[in-house]
Parts: C-alpha cells; sequence; structure tokens
C-alpha cells in the first residue's frame, strides 16, 4: 500500500546517507531532507522510503508538491494522494485527522521549499494529531518547526584530480559511478579506461559531485567523447564564475550546467523547452502537440524535438499502462519558465494551456453520457496539477472572467463525480467572485456551484445559487441551465426530506432535458426521481423509472448513473422480500462503483448488501458490511448529507436489530476484523463483493 512512483533509473551510491536517514526517521516523527537544487534529495528520501516499507502498515506515500502553487491546497493535495475522497466539506487537515487516527503510515513531502510556512503548519497539525504518522520532507529550507531533524544532502564523492588513484578504485567514487551509469544508457559501449579517466575524474570534480549536473553531462556523451565535455565544461564553468561571483559556489555550478545542456541543444530544442515548462506535473504528446505549435515549431517536429529533450536529459519519459507521459524536475523546469518569460511568451503560452485544458473538459462533458466515463475522469484525475495551473492562470487572466467561470464549470464532472467537490467550489466560487458580469459563462457556472453545494449538504448556498441561476437563466434564454437548476432543486429537496416537492421539480427537470435532449440530465433526474417514488412507497413508478434509467443508459452506453439505477432498483427489490435479486443488483453496482472509485455509490450500496445479510440473518456479515461502509463514510466524512431521511430511518433499523442481536461484544468484534480489512474504499468495496472475506493476496 502506497504511492512511491517507479524509478526511472538506477540508484547510485549514498549508502551512507540511506542509513543516517533511516536511523533519524526511527528517532524523530519529522525529517527533513536539505541541500542545493539537483543535489538528489528527491532520490534519496524516495530511496529510503521504499526501504522502510514494511516498517509502516499502513504505507509510504509520496507526495509532489512541485506544480503546485497556493499553499492552502497543501492538505487537499495530500488527501488525494491518499485516495481520501473530496466529499465532505470539512477542511481537508479535518479530514486528514480522522482518517489517519489510527494508522501508521510515512508520508514523503517532496519539494517544500517554495510552500514553506504552509508546509510547516500541515506538518505541525498532523504530527500533533496522528500519532502514528512520520514526516519525510525534501526542501532547500528548512520547515523549521519543533522536533524536526534536518540532515543536509551532501554531493556524491568525487576523485582528487591531483592524486588520481587507479581505474578500479577510481569507480569507488560516487560521482564516477553515476556518470558512467547515466552515460552508458546512451552510449552502450562507455567505460573508464587508462585513457580517459582523467577526463572522468575532471567532469566530475568540477561539478562538485552535483547528481543532476552529472547526469545533464553524461548526456552529452552520445555526441562528444569526455575529454570534449570536461574541456567544454571548464570553459564554460570559468565564465560563469566570472559573471556571478556573488553566487554561491555549488548554486554556480549547476546553473553553469544547465545553462551549458541550453547552449548546446539547438534552437528548436531550446524554445520547445522553454515552452514545456508551462505545464505543471507532466503532459503528454497531444498536450504538448496543443500547446507549443505555432509558426515556429510544427506539428510534426515535437515528436522528434520531445526525443532529442528525453536523450539530453533535460525531459524523462515516463512509460504508463498504453499511454507515455514526460515531465520535468523542477529545477529545469524553473530554467524553462525563466526562459519562456525572457522571451515575451508567458502570457500567451500559459493561455494556451488553459485553452488546451478546457477543450479537454469540454469534450468530456459532450460524450459524458457514453461509454469512456471511467477513462475521462482518470484523464482529468492525471492532469490535476495542469488544471490547477490553468485555473490560477484564469484568475488573473487579462482576458476577464469568462475562461474561469468557462474552465471551473466544464470541469463538472471533474468535481462531483471524480471526488474533488470541495476543491471545485472553492474554484467556482472565486471565479463567481471576479465580477458579477451577468454573461452565459456565469448562468452555468452558478448551476454547477450548486451542484457542488448539494453535494456537500449545504442548502442556503444551493438556493442562492440557484436563484441567481433561474434568473439569468431567464433573461438569456438559457433553457439547458433552466432544467439543470431544476434537476438541482430536486436533488436538494430529496436529501432535505422534501420528497414530494422534489417529484415536483424532478418530473418538470426530466421532461425539459428530454425535450432538449439533454442525456446526462435526464438521466441523473431519473435516478433521482425513482429514489424519490422509493422514499414514499411507490414501488411501482420508482422501478419502472428505474426500468427506463437502466435502458436508456443501456443504449447509450453510460455507467455512473446506471450504477445509481442498479442501487434504487437493489432497494425495491429487498424491500419486496427477493434478497436474492437485490443482492445480484447490488454487486452488479458495487462492481461499477469499483471502477469509478465513487465512494458515496459504494458506501451507499455495500450498506444494501448488509440490509440483505440482515434480512437473511447473517447478522455477522451485516455487521461487518455496515462497518465496511462506516470505514467509507468516515473517510468522507459526510454520512448524513449523502442520506435521505427515509435512507438514514433504514441504516438505523439495521444497527438496532444487528446490535439487539449480536450484542455489544458480537458488533464490536465483527467491526474490527472488517476495519482490519478495509483501510481504504477499493479494500471495503472488494472486502464486500468477496463476501466479507479478505481479498487473496495478489488477488
Amino acid at each position: 500500500m502506497g504511492s512511491l512512483p517507479v524509478a526511472d533509473s538506477s540508484f547510485v551510491g549514498r549508502r551512507r546517507e540511506i542509513t543516517q536517514v533511516s536511523r533519524a526517521l526511527s528517532r524523530a516523527r519529522m525529517v527533513t531532507l536539505t541541500g542545493v537544487g539537483g543535489v538528489g534529495k528527491t532520490r534519496l528520501a524516495l530511496e529510503v522510503a521504499a526501504r522502510c516499507e514494511r516498517v509502516f502498515r499502513d504505507g509510504v506515500w509520496a507526495v509532489d508538491l512541485a506544480g503546485l502553487r497556493d499553499g492552502t491546497l497543501v492538505a487537499r493535495t495530500v488527501a488525494d494522494t491518499l485516495g481520501i475522497p473530496d466529499r465532505s466539506g470539512r477542511p481537508p487537515e479535518e479530514q486528514l485527522v480522522g482518517y489517519l487516527a489510527d494508522r501508521r503510515l510515512l508520508i514523503v513531502l517532496d519539494n517544500c521549499e517554495h510552500l514553506c510556512h504552509a508546509c510547516a503548519l500541515f506538518a505541525e497539525t498532523m504530527l500533533r494529531s496522528v500519532p502514528g504518522l512520520r514526516i519525510l520532507a525534501t526542501s532547500r529550507q528548512i520547515l523549521g518547526i519543533a522536533g524536526e531533524h534536518v540532515l543536509t544532502v551532501p554531493p556524491l564523492s568525487v576523485p582528487d584530480p591531483d592524486r588520481l588513484p587507479p581505474t578500479a578504485a577510481l569507480m569507488r567514487r560516487e560521482s564516477v559511478r553515476l556518470l558512467v551509469d547515466r552515460a552508458t544508457n546512451g552510449t552502450p559501449g562507455f567505460s573508464v579506461t587508462r585513457e580517459n579517466r582523467r577526463a572522468v575524474a575532471a567532469v566530475c570534480t568540477r561539478l562538485e559531485g552535483i547528481p543532476l549536473a552529472i547526469e545533464l553531462a553524461a548526456a552529452r556523451l552520445t555526441s562528444l567523447p569526455i575529454e570534449q565535455v570536461a574541456g567544454r565544461l571548464d570553459d564554460r564553468l570559468a565564465l560563469l564564475t566570472s559573471e556571478r561571483a556573488a553566487a554561491l559556489p555549488r548554486q554556480q555550478t549547476l546553473r553553469g550546467t544547465i545553462d551549458w545542456s541550453h547552449a548546446l541543444c539547438t534552437p528548436q530544442e531550446r524554445l520547445l523547452w522553454a515552452r514545456l515548462s508551462v505545464f505543471a506535473g507532466g503532459f503528454d504528446l497531444d498536450a504538448a502537440e496543443s500547446v507549443c505549435v505555432d509558426g515556429e515549431v510544427g506539428r510534426e517536429e515535437i515528436l522528434d524535438l520531445l526525443d532529442a529533450l528525453v536523450k539530453q536529459s533535460i525531459i524523462m519519459r515516463v512509460d504508463g499502462e498504453g499511454s507515455v507521459r514526460y515531465r520535468m524536475l523542477e529545477t529545469i523546469r524553473d530554467y524553462g519558465r525563466e526562459r519562456l518569460a525572457e522571451q515575451g511568451e508567458m502570457d500567451q503560452l500559459s493561455s494556451r494551456h488553459r485553452d488546451h485544458f478546457l477543450g479537454l473538459a469540454e469534450r468530456m462533458n459532450a460524450g459524458w453520457s457514453g461509454p469512456g466515463q471511467v477513462a475521462a475522469l482518470a484523464r482529468l484525475r492525471t492532469d490535476h496539477d495542469n488544471l490547477r495551473a490553468a485555473l490560477e492562470w484564469c484568475m488573473r487572466d487579462p482576458d476577464g472572467p469568462g475562461p474561469a467561470l468557462a474552465l471551473t464549470a466544464a470541469l463538472r464532472y471533474h468535481w462531483c463525480v471524480g471526488g474533488y467537490v470541495t476543491e471545485g467550489r472553492w474554484w467556482l466560487e472565486r471565479a463567481l467572485a471576479l465580477s458579477g458580469e451577468a454573461g452565459p459563462a456565469r448562468t452555468t457556472a452558478l448551476w454547477v456551484a450548486a451542484w457542488t453545494a448539494v453535494n456537500l449538504g449545504d442548502h442556503h448556498a444551493v438556493a442562492r445559487y440557484l436563484g441567481e441561476c433561474e434568473r439569468l437563466a431567464e433573461q438569456q434564454h438559457d433553457e439547458v441551465s433552466k432544467a439543470y437548476a431544476r434537476t438541482m432543486r430536486g436533488v436538494d429537496a430529496m436529501y432535505r426530506g422534501r420528497v414530494r416537492e422534489a417529484i415536483g421539480h424532478l418530473q418538470e427537470a426530466t421532461a425539459a432535458h428530454q425535450r432538449l435532449g439533454e442525456a446526462n440530465g435526464t438521466l441523473l433526474s431519473m435516478v433521482v426521481q425513482a429514489r424519490c417514488y422509493s422514499n414514499v412507497g411507490d414501488t411501482d413508478r420508482c422501478k419502472a423509472l428505474t426500468e427506463r434509467t437502466l435502458a436508456l443508459s443501456d443504449e447509450l452506453g453510460e455507467r455512473c448513473w446506471h450504477a445509481y439505477a442498479l442501487w434504487s432498483y437493489g432497494v425495491e427489490a429487498w424491500a419486496e422480500g427477493d434478497t436474492e435479486r437485490a443482492d445480484d443488483l447490488a454487486r452488479r453496482g458495487l462492481s461499477i462503483q469499483w471502477e469509478f472509485n465513487d465512494a458515496v455509490g459504494a458506501s451507499l450500496t455495500i450498506e444494501l448488501l448488509a440490509w440483505i445479510a440482515e434480512s437473511r440473518s447473517e447478522h455477522v456479515r451485516a455487521a461487518r458490511l455496515m462497518a465496511a461502509a462506516g470505514v467509507i463514510w468516515r473517510s468522507i466524512g459526510a454520512s448524513a448529507a449523502f442520506r435521505s431521511p427515509q435512507t438514514s430511518e433504514l441504516h438505523d433499523r439495521c444497527v438496532r436489530t444487528v446490535r439487539h442481536v449480536l450484542g455489544q461484544e458480537g458488533c464490536r468484534a465483527a467491526r474490527h476484523e472488517a476495519e482490519r480489512n478495509c483501510r481504504t474504499v477499493e479494500q471495503a468495496i472488494a472486502y464486500a463483493l468477496n463476501d466479507c472475506r479478505p481479498r487473496p493476496a495478489g488477488g
């Protein structure tokens, strides 16, 4: 369990530092690795973390903060990494404390230097409240909190050029081993010989053992012999030292090496390097082509230029399942952003970056009610750092509030289905506050904001958003927004227990969506309407509407609302005493919810399985299933917001019956057994589908 990235190259040396950091982590709960950029803080932290995995039963989790620019999102970023759905509306720090209370884990906070104050506050809060937590941070500055154990990461060991040892002994120097290891990736025949060992030693010594600088130099060995690399590098660094006498020596060395790598790139490679720095957290070929192509760089050139930058260690290729992405180390990205600003292209590229991700979200919306929902959400989740960067640009966009409203609204499924509802509402509120200008983009953003507020149980905000939305939609003759506003009024009324009122809103909304050809609005309205009929005991209408919903979603290849319709149908089958049919429907729905990692839907469906078990007098299994659902409810902190009063009554009735039969001790034993096997949403779903047995190892 955990989230450590797969290393894309071998780890060289650092035996002494690994021992020091491991020992520090065994004694202190907060350890910070400091050092100059490029010295290898991240690789050392991840290597130590990987070796500690067995010590932490609830995993080792790496949180890369390099692409984050707003310190208020540190806790939310950690929660996302841990897989805690953003559903409750509670502050993420509070949500994390509740989720981690009885867990033992290590969190690696990587690249903290630009968010030192926010990271320090986060670490203090978590360490004070979660006794089983340890934090390993990397930062060019210390965080400065009580109990922080600081270790400075030194450069790799280098040879003494005035007293060169024999070739075999030279290879014992860490910097030499790193140079050779990286050089052989691009030049398989490279090795240290009697003829080149002085040049090898000169490169490593001149670069002062800084790993990033050595890797950049090693990349040049595909086109230059080591002797020329040593000579050219020596000239470059001598010039830099005279130009920047005020800089610290190792900062001069790294900067000079990056300058040198930049100078050796072709003009097209340099231009693309700068433009790619607009991406946060990585990018794929489509994104690079969409954002970076213009009259100076052609679309047909991008792939070859990317390959050239990979070979020079400027960017890294990351192979996934059926996909290829690229990323830059933050030091290299910062350098590229400086060049982008010097070229006067920062605003232009930031706008192109925004437009690319706006287009991605809009295409997702257009095809949402068909196949590909899971893949679409996964794509946006992968690019979450880029979405944040695009949104941050929107908030200060010289083009005005329109793009901010458009992008925040376009990401509605990312927010409300993908598990980022609290953050989505935060961005929507910021966008709506930019201007009160009553354009169509604002009208759409208002009903999307209402959807987030419905999910968070904030009924007053729902009324405020929808009041303005309906007024503007009427003025603008915006029938789509009027229909969605009616849907949201229905959903809100259901959660408040006003079921008859909800049915009226949803009947109107369903008819309007169908008239407009809005498949998603139709499905959502019918799903909630069927649930309302169930709540008032109108079984025939509930089943008829659910069958229509399932037929339409089958016809479209839609999965998200299909799972909720299966849940509604399962509840009706259970209420009629057909537990076998109810169990089948619940399991089918839960399997879909597993694909979406849908915490809310999964918890509701697991509870339905518990009600079914209780009806069959399988009280221990019912108790375990209720406990598994409870794990999810606690992880999102939002059970009340997603239960109607009628559903809450069914929940309470099951709890009372099971407690009466098993007693306090029996319930406690069942709960402990379930909680031991259900520490995440995925584990809870697997546990329920596997009849409350732990999944087999490797299953």
